[in-house]
């Protein structure tokens, strides 16, 4: 049942980030990766020292990902300019594997974090605003939000392309909230990773951290993250939200 707080916070809108928020697409994105790599460098099997990079700098966009495996990797002369861009060549490598494989649509499926959907439906039910706001292109998140059935409850998507300066600049949240016609104020942006949470705040508005075990290393490893907002628990996610709620109206 709703808390009454709901009813007496001026709270008008939730947005939400995608990967690693409402499904777990960050540890299948990994695990495409690893086994890219491995192909690029020779070997026979997935190389796991890149979902090792990927833990640390989860939350990062496609391009930033990319590079930094090119850089580690050293795997720069196996790749072509694409684009005038050769991380763009290992991103479409990356994605062709993905897509058939840890992203297929079964797959997905198998890792939603139903506690994230169930907060989003629910908000939707009451008559507020909901959003994704992601460092995916457009494209795939649709697949992807359309995949979870989800997407016709969305009153917007902003995708990665939107966007000139990428999370954890706040540019994606303030257009996400520009879009939706609401202030920071009125707004909690639910992430999974630091650099996403790093944006959320940078845009002024609540914020709630919902850590995931492949996000929660680096969650633990950022101290500047305030431990009252951050939900380890998806247990405790429903009381974090109404307490945030409180705090907001209180303000």
């Amino acid at each position: 049942m709703p808390d009454q707080s709901e009813s007496q916070s001026h709270i008008s809108a939730f947005i939400f980030d995608l990967d690693g928020t409402l499904v777990e697409t960050e540890r299948l994105k990994a695990k495409s990766y690893a086994t890219v790599i491995g192909n690029l460098t020779g070997s026979d099997s997935p190389d796991y020292r890149a979902i090792e990079l990927y833990e640390r700098i989860v939350g990062s966009t496609d391009e930033m990902v990319s590079r930094q495996m090119i850089e580690e990797f050293g795997i720069a002369e196996s790749l072509e300019p694409v684009e005038g861009d050769i991380w763009k060549h290992l991103h479409q490598i990356r994605m062709d594997e993905y897509r058939s494989t840890d992203g297929a649509p079964e797959r997905l499926l198998e890792n939603v974090y139903q506690h994230n959907i169930d907060l989003l439906t629910h908000q939707k039910s009451i008559g507020r605003t909901v959003s994704v706001a992601t460092s995916s292109f457009s494209d795939e998140a649709k697949r992807v939000l359309d995949t979870l059935g989800i997407r016709v409850l969305l009153d917007d998507i902003v995708g990665r392309e939107m966007v000139a300066n990428p999370k954890p600049d706040p540019e994606i949240y303030l257009l996400a909230m520009e879009r939706l016609g609401v202030k920071p104020e009125e707004v909690v942006i639910i992430e999974d990773s630091p650099i996403g949470t790093k944006a959320a705040m940078a845009a002024g508005a609540a914020w709630i951290c919902v850590s995931t075990p492949f996000s929660r290393q680096a969650i633990e490893a950022s101290s500047w993250l305030d431990p009252m907002w951050v939900v380890h628990d998806p247990a405790k996610l429903n009381e974090t939200v109404n307490r945030r709620i409180i705090t907001i109206g209180q303000i």
